[in-house]
């Protein structure tokens, strides 16, 4: 699968923040986490392209209710509750960075059930926040890639 490659290039750019100046790692691996989203989103919406229904990968949990709904293939019976929360959360994040410049909102708090005293701060990532996320998305890709292929 392609996405594999892709998932490696998010991975080495982790590899390049860890000897970054600090705000150059800091944004290496926001970065990195809205592209490990962003190739996801690609490989799914491309994989499910023939489905008589339109499919993003941005927002997993919307993407998983209607693959359900309309198909029957349940995407989160390949993670475990903590993993499959924890890539929800994730994809929070990137949503923030994407179009709050990282800032955590109302609406992050209600979906992350995250503490109300960070509203207005910048979101955290980790580069091992990044990498576990990776790891999940790979399994996911590989799921989504038997489960739809059999419908």
């Amino acid at each position: 699968m392609i996405v594999g490659a892709n998932f490696d290039l998010v991975l080495r750019a982790l590899d390049l923040a860890k000897s970054a100046p600090l705000e150059l790692a800091a944004k290496l691996i926001d970065n990195a986490l809205e592209d490990a989203v962003s190739c996801f989103d690609g490989f799914g919406r491309e994989h499910c392209a023939t489905q008589p229904f339109k499919l993003s990968f941005q927002s997993i949990e919307g993407a998983k209710d209607k693959l359900l709904r309309e198909t029957g293939f349940d995407l989160a019976a390949s993670l475990d509750a903590g993993a499959r929360g924890f890539v929800k959360e994730q994809f929070q994040k990137r949503h923030l960075l994407a179009h709050k410049l990282g800032i955590i909102d109302a609406d992050y708090v209600g979906k992350t059930g995250c503490a109300q005293s960070l509203l207005g701060r910048k979101v955290t990532i980790t580069d091992c926040d990044v990498r576990v996320l990776v790891a999940h998305l790979r399994t996911l890709a590989s799921a989504l890639y038997h489960g739809v292929s059999r419908i």
